[in-house]
């Protein structure tokens, strides 16, 4: 394709089409920008939290923590917290912190405004009934401190109940007053204006949740490996935004501040009655061995019993921790196969070291926390409530027979202890018998004094932990106010509408082209249709030109494909595919150019339908072919003068038959054969035959055809058609004709 097609095809429809595009735009931009304030608007604010969830963190809950094994370790279940999150209840608590039951809109042509802080009166209320809540009351300002409740707003807005301002108003779902907000309208007295419509509803936390959902609630984590999480929340009220997300993180802080605290102080019960026994015992057994010594006069013992001693009372006191990991493991065992839940029990998760088993617990608690949140929506024997039950008892089943291994693990231990507790026993019971009870009672002060020490170190370290910062969240970056809106997206909406209506405005510029374009210069035609062009004929719509100038180019190349060597006249038919195209006009300065040529040129009309050519020098259209062909009068009769020299006129007539088939007939062919021996040219105007074959049977005989097309006006998606017609039909010697060629503007100025 050539750059001039190409140019053509695409450049010049959009070139045309600018100027209603560019309108397009600017309307498609005003009228965007319109409808984008109608639209609700939604400003986002975001904060971030560090999650530190270490296990260097849990001091003093790992009462049997490995001490070969105490290096802080990222948590691999950091990414539960996300989910905690977006529990409905840690919203619902945040909600509750905040008190946002009562909510006041100020009432639009086009959508409600939400009044937050800028109220112009505020509201108490009270005894609200349970179809009170959620439930819409509308109120207009009448002035004079009167406002009307209007029963029926959506059927009948004259049906009301007069409120007062200052005065209980009791209506039958709620009782409420009405009192000005001084301080806001002082600094803004235009804020309140008579017949201004507001809307206030009392809210139910079920529905501020599920409002929180539906208001973009995003929660999400920086990074995988990463502790922060990212918190976003959009509403209409920027404050509204900021103060919830702010609120969300320190509930979910002292969320985890409370339960390490109800983790401690019942850790610390525990402990104070152990120190308590181990007390009673260690100074049991200090009096025991004092009164032993001083009965007997015994001051050291042997160098040989030390080593046994200590190995004695190592063995003791791991019996002793096996014993409390057993009770521990006996009661998460019992609240496991008793099908408690798993949400509000913490286990000792060192008592268990397997991480897998630790995961397995973690996961049960999310999944227990996502189907209480099912329950919400579904019923319990839904496919979603089915479905995560069904996860929780697979991992019940786990952690039930991972603890079961574990006690069963610990029971071997146990006895392989005491096995050699019982070995070292008899091992002094070889000692003389003083010397035996003397290790006895030292062994009993040993053991009694390091369980005292253990636990004391146990409880100082539990009770340092909860003074201080149990589980130390931090908050790195504090919602902002946000004072751009996130929604609607202002640019991206009137860009896609500008996007679209351009994309649909080119879209229909191509199309009207395709069916409106016309032929502009000769290369269309030439890619077109194969015919040859013989040449152009000029326009002349002023009048400026002479006849012999309009079809120069026309009967210069006629020498080219007409022979000279008949002894008859040149027959020339002219015709068009559609009505239009200026084949009359083709013919009328063609016979007008032959004959100032001293040619003499007879110029038939044979388009009976449509006859013009009769008009041109104000010739009745009476007699004419029509009458030739229905014999109703001489080809002589016929003929008129023009009143110019050389050129004579047959006009089309009236076939009074109506017998059309007459143009076919072998009369009118012997008309015009035999015109052809009395004049130089005879010029045929025939019917287009595109629309009738009237003059196709006379071009078979014809000296040459002239097949005229119209330079803007000849639409160029009809040039495939013209040129299958032109090959059905073939038509010999047929050569086109462009018609309404505009000559350059140098030949007009230099030859005029």
């Amino acid at each position: 394709m050539s750059i001039r097609k190409e140019f053509q095809k695409i450049i010049l429809p959009l070139i045309k089409a600018s100027p209603i595009l560019i309108a397009l735009v600017a309307i498609t931009i005003f009228a965007a920008k319109k409808g984008v304030a109608y639209l609700p608007q939604e400003y986002q604010s975001k904060g971030a939290i560090k999650i530190n969830n270490l296990n260097s963190s849990q001091t003093g809950f790992d009462i049997f923590q490995n001490k070969e094994n105490n290096t802080p370790m990222q948590n691999e279940t950091f990414l539960t917290e996300v989910e905690i999150f977006k529990s409905k209840d840690l919203i619902k608590k945040t909600l509750q912190q905040l008190d946002w039951e009562l909510t006041l809109h100020r009432v639009g042509e086009i959508r409600q405004t939400e009044l937050y802080q800028n109220r112009p009166f505020q509201i108490e209320y009270k005894d609200v009934a349970a179809k009170g809540y959620d439930r819409e009351f509308h109120l207009v300002y009448k002035g004079n401190n009167d406002f009307h409740y209007l029963i029926n707003p959506e059927q009948d807005s004259s049906s009301h109940a007069l409120i007062q301002v200052g005065k209980w108003a009791t209506l039958e779902t709620i009782q409420f007053k009405l009192t000005w907000n001084d301080a806001y309208l002082d600094k803004n007295p235009q804020s309140l204006n008579y017949g201004d419509h507001f809307v206030f509803k009392i809210n139910s936390i079920d529905e501020q949740v599920a409002e929180v959902t539906a208001k973009q609630l995003f929660v999400r984590p920086v990074e995988k490996d990463i502790s922060i999480i990212r918190i976003y929340y959009q509403h209409e009220l920027p404050l509204k935004a900021k103060e919830f997300v702010d609120a969300l993180m320190h509930e979910y802080m002292e969320e985890c501040r409370s339960y390490k605290e109800q983790m401690s102080d019942e850790t610390i019960v525990y402990l104070d009655r152990q120190i308590e026994e181990a007390t009673q015992k260690l100074r049991t057994s200090e009096s025991s061995l004092a009164y032993f010594r001083t009965k007997n006069h015994i001051v050291n013992t042997r160098q040989e019993t030390e080593t046994t001693l200590k190995e004695i009372t190592q063995l003791d006191l791991q019996n002793i921790d096996f014993e409390m990991q057993k009770a521990e493991l006996t009661n998460l065992y019992h609240h496991l196969t008793t099908g408690n839940s798993l949400h509000d029990y913490a286990p000792n998760f060192k008592a268990l070291a397997d991480p897998i088993f630790q995961q397995s617990y973690l996961k049960i608690q999310a999944l227990e926390l996502e189907k209480k949140d099912l329950l919400v929506k579904y019923l319990p024997e839904s496919p979603e409530v089915n479905h995560v039950d069904s996860k929780v008892k697979s991992l019940r089943v786990f952690i039930n027979e991972s603890v079961r291994t574990t006690l069963d693990n610990l029971k071997t231990r146990k006895q392989e202890v005491e096995n050699s507790i019982q070995a070292n026993n008899d091992k002094i019971n070889t000692y003389p018998e003083k010397e035996k009870q003397l290790v006895s009672l030292e062994r009993a002060v040993s053991l009694n004094e390091n369980m005292y020490n253990y636990l004391a170190q146990k409880r100082t370290e539990l009770a340092i932990s909860r003074s201080s910062n149990l589980y130390p969240h931090k908050i790195i970056e504090v919602a902002n106010l946000p004072k751009e809106l996130v929604a609607p997206n202002k640019p991206l909406i009137i860009g896609l509408c500008v996007f679209l209506v351009l994309s649909l405005g080119i879209i229909l510029t191509y199309i009207v082209d395709y069916f409106m374009a016309s032929v502009k210069a000769k290369e269309d035609i030439e890619d077109a249709i194969q015919h040859p062009i013989l040449g152009t004929v000029w326009k002349n719509k002023k009048k400026q030109f002479e006849s012999y100038e309009i079809v120069s180019d026309v009967v210069a190349n006629m020498d080219k494909i007409i022979p000279n060597d008949t002894n008859t006249g040149k027959l020339l038919i002219v015709s068009s595919m559609t009505p239009g195209e200026g084949k009359s006009y083709v013919c009328t300065n063609l016979a007008q150019a032959l004959a100032a040529t001293g040619k003499k040129v007879l110029l038939i009309d044979m388009d009976i339908r449509r006859p013009s050519l009769h008009e041109e020098w104000a010739i009745e259209n009476i007699g004419g072919v029509g009458a030739i062909l229905e014999k109703r009068s001489t080809l002589a009769a016929t003929i008129h003068k023009t009143g110019e020299n050389n050129l004579d006129l047959i006009p089309a007539g009236e076939l009074l038959t109506g017998n059309k088939a007459l143009l076919f007939s072998d009369r009118a062919n012997g008309l015009i054969q035999d015109m052809r021996h009395h004049y130089d040219f005879v010029i045929v105007d025939s019917a287009p035959i595109g629309i009738v074959p009237d003059a196709i049977p006379l071009m078979q005989d014809s000296s040459a055809n002239l097949f005229v097309l119209r330079l803007g006006h000849t639409k160029r998606r009809s040039l495939s058609s013209i040129e299958t017609s032109l090959k059905e039909w073939d038509i010999p010697n047929m050569h086109l004709v462009l018609n309404d060629f505009v000559p350059s503007r140098k030949y007009q100025y230099y030859y005029n």
